[in-house]
């Protein structure tokens, strides 16, 4: 049965985002090569084995598409606090799961943690990227505080800081360990990455379980 207009232009709605997706992937990979400012349309459509005019054409424009690869990195963000709020265990078990997945790719070096630094350094100096960063930041900042006053209400932590303090130190660690180890060329391994962090937030939350 041949397919209504319909369901053709549904089957190309999804054909375009997974290309799209796909381009993404290739355009992270090229940032966390070359660095934000330094990545071009020609760089990426190399990564991808697609011409210029294909990226053009999804994208538009250079910083639309250098500001969407960011935003993959915003989306891990988003599946991470879904893992914190809906895993399973108490709040202690959950963040310390969240800490680990983060100090793991950490220690495995992973693309989108060189590119999330090059797009925090890049922001010094450009307003609109600043913006995106400083959203990305607060959305995970916000999401680690709720897991902690939850906590907290639940006689679970017994915090010696304002959740939100908490959250900004633990981010501020895993930042600060992630130059370490593109700019200074640190050879921390994961395992030595999350004791550091698991000692800090249990000494900030004083868990009254585990």
């Amino acid at each position: 049965m041949p397919e209504s207009p319909e369901q053709q232009y549904q089957r190309v709605a999804e054909s375009s985002v997974d290309r799209r997706a796909e381009l993404l992937v290739a355009a992270t990979s090229v940032i966390a090569r070359r660095g934000y400012a330094a990545t071009r349309f020609q760089d990426v459509a190399a990564e991808a084995d697609v011409a210029v005019g294909t990226l053009q054409h999804h994208f538009g424009t250079r910083r639309r598409m250098l500001t969407e690869a960011l935003q993959l990195w915003i989306d891990q963000i988003d599946q991470q606090i879904e893992m914190l709020h809906e895993g399973e265990g108490d709040a202690w078990q959950r963040l310390q799961q969240l800490l680990a997945f983060n100090c793991t790719r950490l220690g495995e070096r992973t693309e989108s943690w060189r590119m999330w630094l090059d797009f925090t350094g890049a922001a010094i100096k450009d307003r609109e990227l600043r913006g995106s960063t400083t959203r990305s930041r607060l959305r995970w900042r916000e999401g680690i505080a709720e897991a902690i006053r939850d906590g907290a209400d639940g006689g679970v932590f017994n915090p010696v800081l304002p959740p939100e303090d908490i959250a900004d130190v633990l981010a501020a660690l895993l930042d600060g360990t992630a130059l370490q180890i593109f700019a200074m060329d640190s050879d921390v391994s994961g395992a030595e990455i999350s004791e550091r962090v698991m000692g800090v937030a249990h000494s900030l939350l004083r868990p009254t379980v585990g």
